[in-house]
């Protein structure tokens, strides 16, 4: 969306159209001419506007789409810190389902600290929680003869704290998120009649189409 746009719509009823509605004949043709045949054609009708949001359900988008890039990016830094866990010779997700969860994270936290590739069995099995107690033999098996260096530590300290950073970024959008869509609750819950749709996936939803269906003449142009 242009800048002209932006700066426009609150005063005109501007038409944004694709080029192929709008092409003039190829003879003889100048800018012009050019505007005068598009005026013509929009006088009688035969301009058909793209589907352009509402400004509130653009900025509505511009946020869930920043929230998913961010979801991506720490993503990507969690496969960043399972391969350096990997090359380190350390399998606790072998045995643990959450490499990111507290009792993961505690022994992770533990082994930083060391200096040495020594651990303490005991110590390891004091930060399991709930269920993973019963597996502490396993999980000690699983980071028995890890190696890291230094270097390697503070490249992990860094992915971590990056991530703990994108996660709190991730919060304020999301409530950021929930003032935006409150207008449209009503809507959202409507969503949520549709199997496999969440929250998340109804503001989403809202964040592409809006709320007003008569902007597309048929279910084939909203799919589009």
């Amino acid at each position: 969306m242009g800048p002209v746009f932006n700066l426009l719509e609150n005063d005109i009823n501007v038409t944004i159209a694709n080029p192929k509605w709008v092409k003039a004949v190829k003879e003889n043709n100048d800018d012009t001419k050019n505007f005068k045949w598009i005026g013509d054609l929009f006088r009688l009708g035969l301009v058909p506007g793209s589907y352009i949001p509402c400004r509130p359900i653009r900025i509505l988008r511009e946020f869930t789409r920043y929230r998913y890039k961010l979801t991506s990016c720490r993503s990507s830094e969690k496969n960043r810190f399972q391969n350096t866990l990997t090359v380190c010779n350390v399998a606790l997700d072998s045995v643990i389902s959450d490499i990111f969860g507290k009792s993961a994270t505690s022994i992770i936290d533990y082994l930083l600290e060391q200096s040495s590739g020594s651990i303490n069995h005991e110590e390891i099995a004091s930060r399991l929680l709930r269920s993973l107690k019963k597996k502490s033999k396993s999980v000690i098996e699983s980071i028995e003869g890890y190696q890291m260096t230094d270097p390697q530590k503070y490249r992990m300290r860094l992915i971590h704290a990056h991530m703990d950073y994108i996660t709190s970024t991730i919060n304020d959008i999301d409530s950021m998120i929930d003032s935006l869509v409150e207008p449209y609750e009503n809507a959202v819950q409507l969503l949520y009649i549709i199997p496999g749709i969440d929250r998340s996936s109804a503001v989403t939803v809202i964040s592409k189409i809006g709320t007003d269906m008569t902007q597309f003449s048929s279910s084939k142009r909203l799919c589009c």
